[in-house]
C-alpha cells in the first residue's frame, strides 16, 4: 500500500492549532479573547478548506493466488462494504 499525503500549508497548520485551542479552552476564554480567536479562524478557513479539497491518494498492489496482480488501484476498491 502506498499513500500519498497531501501538502499541509502553514496556514492549514495554523487553523488545525486555533482550532484545537477553541475546543481545548474555548469554554475558559474571556469573550473578548474567544472572538478574536474565532476571527483568526476564519481568516484561514479558505486555505483550510482548499487543503481538505486536495485528496489524500493511497494505492494497492495485491497478487492473488492464481498470479493476477492489481496494481495501482484506488483504496476505495477494497474498502469492505
Amino acid at each position: 500500500m502506498d499513500e500519498y499525503h497531501r501538502q499541509q500549508s502553514h496556514e492549514g497548520g495554523e487553523y488545525l492549532r486555533l482550532n484545537s485551542l477553541l475546543d481545548d479552552s474555548g469554554h475558559q476564554m474571556l469573550p473578548e479573547s474567544k472572538k478574536q480567536l474565532e476571527a483568526q479562524m476564519r481568516a484561514l478557513e479558505e486555505q483550510w478548506a482548499a487543503y481538505q479539497r486536495r485528496t489524500l491518494r493511497v494505492t494497492v498492489r495485491v497478487r492473488l493466488d492464481n498470479g493476477f496482480v492489481l496494481d495501482e488501484d484506488p483504496e476505495e476498491a477494497f474498502a469492505s462494504a
